[in-house]
C-alpha cells in the first residue's frame, strides 16, 4: 500500500487512478479530455504519468486501452480510506485461545488500549479467510499451534474522545483450542492465562477492554455462522462463483 501512495502523492496520478472506478478500461484520448478538464494539464504531462503507473506496475497497457494491473484493483475498495477521503471501520479478528477452563489474554504493549489486557487479534488479510486469520495471529503472537473451533459474535465498537470518532472496528470473535500451555512471548505484549470461571475476580483490579471482556462473558460458548462467497472475475465480468458455510 505504501508504493501506491507514494506512486500516486501526485493528484494528477490519483486523479488517472479514480477514472478507473467507473471504468474498466479507458483509451489515452479519454483520460486526456478528462485531466483536461479537471486539472488542466497538457498531452506531455498525461503521457508522461500514465509511463510513470505502468513503470510502477499500476498501470498496463494492451492495445490502445490502458487498464489497472492485478495488483492494482485490490485497492480499488480501499481507494477513499487510502486518500483521507473517507475512513471505514477496521475488520478484526478477536481470537479466544483456550485451553481447558483458560483463556490466554495479552497485556497490549501498542495504542490504541496500551497497557490492557485483551484477546490475541489482529488484521484479516486481503488472501485468507477468518479460519486462516485467526490461526496466523495466534502463531504469530503466542507461539502457540491451534485449531479452530467457531465463529462466536460479531461486534461494532466505536471509541469516541474530544467529539470525535477516533477508532472504528469490526470485531469478529473466534475461538480457537490449544493442546498445551506453553506459549512464547513476543513484542505483542504480556501473555498471561485466565481462568475462565473466575475471570471476573481476576480482571476487577485490571484494565480490560469492555468489549473483550464482554464478548468473553457473553459469547465463549455461542456460534454463529457467517456464509462464504468466493467469486472468480476477469475484466469486471463475474465468471463463477461458490457459497461456503
Amino acid at each position: 500500500m505504501h508504493k501506491l501512495q507514494k506512486s500516486l502523492n501526485k493528484k494528477e496520478r490519483s486523479e488517472i487512478f479514480r477514472l478507473f472506478l467507473e471504468h474498466n478500461k479507458l483509451k489515452f484520448n479519454e483520460i486526456e479530455k478528462s485531466l483536461k478538464k479537471s486539472l488542466k494539464i497538457q498531452s506531455n504531462m498525461v503521457s508522461y504519468h500514465l509511463t510513470s503507473m505502468i513503470k510502477d506496475g499500476l498501470l498496463i497497457k494492451k492495445g490502445e486501452y490502458y487498464l489497472l494491473t492485478e495488483h492494482a484493483e485490490k485497492y480499488i475498495p480501499l481507494f477513499s480510506d487510502i486518500f483521507g477521503m473517507d475512513v471505514s471501520p477496521l475488520p478484526i479478528i478477536l481470537v479466544a485461545v483456550v485451553h481447558k477452563d483458560n483463556i490466554l489474554l495479552v497485556k497490549r504493549n501498542k495504542r490504541p488500549y496500551k497497557n490492557y489486557w485483551s484477546m490475541i487479534g489482529g488484521k484479516l488479510l486481503l488472501h485468507e479467510d477468518i479460519k486462516d486469520a485467526a490461526i496466523r495471529l495466534v502463531k504469530e503472537k503466542t507461539g502457540l499451534d491451534s485449531k479452530f473451533s467457531s465463529l462466536n459474535n460479531i461486534m461494532h465498537e466505536r471509541v469516541e474522545g474530544s467529539g470525535i470518532v477516533k477508532h472504528s472496528f469490526i470485531l469478529l470473535f473466534v475461538k480457537v483450542s490449544v493442546n498445551n500451555i506453553g506459549f512464547k512471548e513476543t513484542r505483542a505484549g504480556e501473555l498471561k492465562w485466565f481462568n475462565i470461571k473466575k475471570l471476573n475476580k481476576q480482571l476487577e483490579l485490571e484494565k480490560t477492554i469492555p468489549s473483550d471482556y464482554w464478548l468473553i462473558i457473553h459469547s465463549l460458548n455461542k456460534k454463529i455462522i457467517i456464509p462464504r462467497l468466493y467469486m472468480h472475475e476477469n475484466e469486471g465480468i463475474i465468471e463463477s462463483h461458490t457459497f461456503l458455510e
